[in-house]
């Protein structure tokens, strides 16, 4: 057994670690070690009076105001799904009883309990304590190969030829098993196959990259602090005897460029809200899981502490370079698509062409935010399609990032044109307070201009979600003229607690003018033309895409990935409208009202679900409706297909139209 140890770590390590945040302030976001990271973390004293505040705040919101905090005790979740039920207030009141003596201990607590919900609208993160980010330069994959899935190494950052190697073992336990108990106990997804395609390395579409780049995934990438300064990997090499066993540190980066010098000024600038929070405070911090229900000039309303690009392979390979000599040579990658020609590039879509199959169009979704402007972009492309002599298309949203709740509407509306006003509405509901009530009174046509240039999305300031002139009275098939969508309610009960919910609702429909070139396309109107290829990870609004495509005009879904010879879902969680605690309380702000729920004393995301949606004729929330989810196909990966989507493309193309 040979034990290689990473140029980083030997270099790192010889750093005498000084008390408090000191040495972390001194290294100004370069060559970062674990230690550094605890030392300061572990400075923090525990503020009894700051979690007694935030226990209190997160409780009231998510008990009064999750709308799925009740939906989330289901007993019993159908396949494709798995997991216990969550009782996240109980859980609350477990931490409350808890003797604490560790503040970092405390809000990782919280952050883990709201994260076991795997819902990705909800999140508990204290940017105390999610400042950092680590990466292992070690990213793997779960290929099947001559019948057999096997863990390999995807990449290797540190370039140290170990790439397609098998893992066999991660800290001395079974690699699978270390990997799949990483991804059940955080993601997003109530599908544990979809969370392993999370905790794995894949693409994802970068616009600023111009196309593919690695996403380590959630194994190799963490917001919080790991258990242990490092990791031990047992690899076997195709066509070697002997087994080397790599052990690489974690390499740390900054989340945002923090500005403290001890752990005075750290809890000052990185813990403790500003009284008077900064405009735009956050702007520097990527986008959250993804922005639901907002406005284009408040995208950073819900944030990610995830970022889903190439930064952590150059930040690995940079603390490399930085630390010894430059890491070898390789030579240059082959081009992503060497058979596909890449026709357009929007903002939220990429148009390809198979060069081998000219017949067979791609549409890889970037995101889900589709302005009036995308629009007129994508006729424009599928037109392109058409004069190119395309007859059928894929539908890439393998890692599609969410985006506007309504996009789903919009999006169908290029393939099976409205027949009506509301025949792509997608049914929502609330559950409703005597203070929202009282706010929905106050703010009723909201006068801040609220529709955004989505044309049918509003923002959250004004009224936002309270507004009833926003939405649709089924009843008239017309916008409320009155606020009476939250007084005209009805009582539910669901797992043993009644609320009070609103009637089915929609947003208001923007019905786009029918393009006069739709009717000559092969595809128009008809699903046999059209394929929607998925890992599971089509987030929020892209589900709401996939799933009026896929559940209302039947386009057939491929599933790629996961666990072999399991069902995997089609998208990840389902479109809702999602909320942070600041912009929840802004809405009571402009009603002249004092909110429910407190702010809390640090600075932190913190994000749940107002509303839920549901499919045509189902009681059951969109959400946990698990009948919908499960994908028609199943494909594997392989080690051409995860790394060249033109791979996988013709896949499809090949399955779907042969």
């Amino acid at each position: 057994m040979i034990l290689t140890v990473s140029v980083a770590t030997l270099a790192l390590a010889a750093v005498p670690p000084i008390s408090g945040c000191s040495a972390l302030a001194a290294k100004q976001g370069k060559n970062i070690t674990y230690s550094d990271v605890v030392t300061c973390f572990d400075s923090v004293p525990f503020n009894k009076d700051a979690a007694r505040a935030t226990l209190e705040s997160l409780t009231t919101f998510f008990n009064d105001y999750y709308i799925s905090r009740d939906a989330a005790l289901y007993p019993y979740l159908p396949k494709p799904f798995e997991g216990d039920p969550v009782d996240i207030v109980s859980k609350f009141n477990r931490i409350g009883r808890g003797r604490y003596k560790s503040d970092r201990k405390f809000h990782t607590d919280l952050y883990e309990a709201v994260e076991s919900l795997h819902d990705g609208h909800a999140a508990y993160a204290p940017y105390c304590y999610v400042a950092y980010m680590f990466v292992q330069p070690i990213h793997m994959y779960a290929p099947v190969i001559n019948g057999k899935q096997v863990l390999k190494v995807y990449k290797d950052s540190l370039n140290r030829g170990y790439q397609d190697c098998t893992v066999l073992k991660i800290d001395g336990k079974n690699a699978m098993s270390q990997v799949k108990k990483r991804a059940d106990f955080l993601m997003n997804s109530k599908d544990p196959n979809v969370r392993l395609n999370e905790a794995l390395a894949s693409m994802s579409y970068k616009k600023e990259a111009g196309g593919f780049v690695v996403y380590p995934g959630q194994f190799a990438l963490r917001n919080l602090l790991p258990e242990k300064a490092s990791m031990r990997y047992e690899l076997q090499c195709d066509g070697q005897d002997k087994k080397d066993v790599v052990e690489d540190e974690w390499v740390i980066t900054p989340q945002m460029p923090w500005q403290f010098t001890d752990t005075e000024s750290y809890i000052k600038n990185v813990c403790l809200a500003p009284v008077q929070p900064p405009i735009n405070a956050s702007a520097s911090v990527v986008q959250k899981r993804d922005v639901v229900s907002i406005s284009a000039e408040r995208r950073d309303e819900i944030l990610s502490l995830t970022k889903r690009a190439l930064v952590g392979d150059e930040h690995v390979q940079a603390a490399a370079a930085e630390a010894a000599a430059p890491p070898p040579s390789t030579p240059p990658s082959p081009p992503v698509y060497p058979e596909a020609i890449k026709i357009a590039e929007g903002n939220s879509t990429v148009f390809y062409q198979l060069k081998d199959r000219p017949t067979v169009g791609v549409i890889v979704f970037i995101v889900a935010m589709i302005d009036f402007n995308d629009i007129n972009f994508m006729y424009q492309s599928l037109d392109t399609f058409h004069q190119k002599g395309v007859t059928d298309i894929i539908i890439d949203v393998v890692s599609g990032d969410g985006g506007y709740a309504n996009v789903g509407p919009d999006f169908a509306q290029l393939f099976f044109p409205n027949k009506g006003p509301l025949d792509k509405a997608v049914k929502l509901n609330f559950r409703i307070t005597p203070a929202i009530q009282q706010l929905s009174t106050k703010v009723f046509k909201s006068s801040d201009g609220g529709y955004s240039e989505m044309g049918n999305m509003f923002s959250l300031r004004g009224g936002g979600f309270y507004d009833g002139s926003r939405f649709i009275d089924f009843a008239t098939n017309k916008t409320y003229t009155d606020n009476s969508l939250y007084f005209d309610t009805v009582t539910q009960s669901r797992n043993g607690r009644k609320s009070q919910y609103t009637k089915l609702t929609s947003y208001k429909q923007t019905t786009h003018p029918v393009h006069p070139n739709l009717a000559t396309y092969s595809w128009t109107n008809n699903p046999s033309r059209l394929r929607i290829i998925t890992d599971g990870r089509c987030l929020s609004a892209c589900a709401n895409i996939v799933n009026l495509l896929s559940n209302q005009y039947k386009i057939p879904t491929y599933g790629i990935g996961g666990t072999r010879n399991q069902p995997l879902s089609k998208f990840q969680y389902a479109a809702s409208g999602a909320v942070t605690l600041e912009s929840f309380n802004g809405m009571f702000e402009f009603g002249n009202m004092t909110s429910p729920v407190k702010n809390i004393p640090y600075q932190a995301i913190v994000s749940l679900t107002l509303a839920q949606f549901f499919a045509p004729g189902s009681t059951i929330p969109l959400e946990f409706d698990a009948k919908l989810y499960a994908t028609d196909f199943r494909m594997d990966y392989d080690p051409v297909n995860a790394r060249s989507r033109e791979a996988m493309w013709t896949q499809v193309a090949k399955l779907a139209w042969k």
